[in-house]
């Protein structure tokens, strides 16, 4: 998931995770990978509930319920805003609408205010980053306490 190195993960552990699965049955890698999704799934529903309860909820709501979940990841992944989603009046899509929605714009009407900006830099965002920021602690705990026990069991 995004952001997992504040989380106490960094590049080089993801990496080494990576590999681990390499010596892994097919068995277990499936197991991860059933794991991975409903928690990658559960990160995306908050996500959706933190869109529905904004401010512009339309159109927030259209981008968070658009979500696409990878059902083949062994981690965990999740992806916004495509050039196939015409969601919006005008053509716009919701990769068109996906930053100035999250993050906001001093130039575009349509987009709230920039959002705040964060100590050691970067926007803080409207209601996909501070979920993450928020839950993504939670799920990293989760996902370990899974791993371990399916290490144990296959």
């Amino acid at each position: 998931m995004a952001e997992a190195a504040s989380a106490g993960w960094n590049k080089q552990d993801l990496r080494q995770v990576l590999k681990g699965f390499k010596g892994m049955s097919d068995e277990a890698i499936d197991e991860s990978k059933r794991v991975s999704n409903e928690l990658a799934t559960k990160m995306s529903d908050y996500i959706k509930g933190a869109a529905r309860n904004s401010s512009r909820r339309t159109a927030n709501s259209r981008i968070a319920d658009n979500v696409k979940v990878s059902k083949s990841s062994k981690i965990g992944e999740f992806a916004y805003g495509y050039k196939s989603q015409r969601l919006f009046s005008g053509g716009a899509n919701t990769l068109d609408m996906l930053y100035g929605s999250e993050f906001g714009s001093v130039r575009y009407n349509q987009f709230p205010n920039r959002s705040a900006q964060l100590e050691g830099g970067g926007a803080a965002g409207y209601f996909i980053f501070p979920t993450l920021r928020q839950r993504q602690p939670e799920i990293v705990r989760e996902w370990e306490n899974a791993f371990d026990k399916i290490l144990k069991e296959f």
